[in-house]
Parts: C-alpha cells; sequence; structure tokens
C-alpha cells in the first residue's frame, strides 16, 4: 500500500516522537497552562474540549491582562505550535505500525491514523484564532470566538477518536501477543 502521510516506520522512532510530544504536553500543563489559570483563574481556551461562549471568551480575554496575554502569545502559543505535529505524527505512526500485524482491521486503523492528522489541523486552526481574539481584545467578534471554539470542539473529537483507537488498538496487540506466546506444561 502507497501511503502518502509520513510514518516513521520503525518502534525506537515512534517512542521518540512520542517521547517529545510528551514532554511538551508537561511543560505545556505544568507550565504555561498553569500561569495562565494562576493569573485567570480560569481554564484557558486550549483546554475547554467541550468550547466556550462569546461571554467566556471576553471574561477570559479580560482576566488575562498584559501578563497573561504575554505568557499566552509568548509561551503557549509557541508551545502548541510544536506539539500538535508531535502528537499527530506519534499517534498516526502508532497506529499505522499497530496495524501492520492485524488482518481485517487494518484499514481501519489507518483511516483513523488519518483523522490524527485532522486533530492536528484543529488544533492549529485553534491557536490561530486564540491569537487573532488575544490580539483583538475585548473587541473580538463574537463569529471569531465561535470559530475558535468551534476548533476546539473539533480537536477534542478528533482526539477522543484517536486515543479511543489507540487504546482499542494497544489491546488488541496485547491480546494477539499473548495468544501467540507458547504454552509452558
Amino acid at each position: 500500500m502507497n501511503n502518502s502521510l509520513p510514518y516513521p516506520h520503525h518502534g525506537s522512532r515512534i517512542l521518540l516522537f512520542w517521547c517529545a510530544a510528551m514532554l511538551v504536553y508537561f511543560v505545556m500543563v505544568f507550565g504555561s497552562l498553569v500561569d495562565i489559570e494562576q493569573i485567570t483563574g480560569v481554564r484557558a481556551f486550549d483546554m475547554r474540549p467541550n468550547g466556550y461562549s462569546y461571554a467566556d471568551a471576553l471574561a477570559l480575554i479580560s482576566a488575562l491582562g498584559e501578563e497573561g496575554r504575554r505568557v499566552y502569545l509568548t509561551m503557549q502559543i509557541p508551545l502548541d505550535t510544536v506539539y500538535p505535529a508531535l502528537l499527530a505524527i506519534s499517534s498516526a505512526s502508532s497506529l499505522y505500525w499497530l496495524s501492520q500485524s492485524f488482518g481485517s482491521t487494518a484499514r481501519w486503523y489507518r483511516a483513523v491514523a488519518a483523522v490524527a492528522y485532522l486533530a492536528a489541523i484543529a488544533d492549529y486552526a485553534e491557536n490561530g484564532l486564540i491569537v487573532w481574539m488575544l490580539n483583538a481584545g475585548l473587541g473580538v467578534p463574537e463569529a471569531l470566538v465561535t470559530a475558535a471554539s468551534l476548533a476546539s470542539v473539533s480537536k477534542a473529537i478528533f482526539s477522543t477518536i484517536v486515543f479511543t483507537t489507540l487504546l482499542i488498538a494497544l489491546v488488541e496487540f496485547a491480546i494477539r501477543r499473548i495468544r501467540q506466546r507458547p504454552k509452558v506444561n
């Protein structure tokens, strides 16, 4: 099968991408996102899988102030520019790699691997729209907030599909490995 999506094909490379993705994730979750929450008292846009209303967005933008806006634009957004690609490559590669040992489900796993890239695209859209909202300040148009919220929800949905499928694939892989072990008498 000729596949145009980039996948590292060796387990060690996939693990390297996972390690890089998780490193960036932990720096965001325990660094910039904590700083934003401490400044505002509420969760950042990135951490709202159910989206947010126009009033919620205005409240967060107002609570950020100059310091919060600086943290968001100079720390969180740059980190979240690297993370989606690392996560998409890690997830998609894992699904592709696992699918190589499966029969009928291989196509399903490969299709979901492509969804990992849709999650990354939604995350990049979310990031761009957040930057736009932060630069617009309290004069942010409601349509812009709606688009950003939709990007956040889309990212969450695509990510849930990918991680659920990855978990299923890992369980299936583990079960197959256990069944293939020679029985000890």
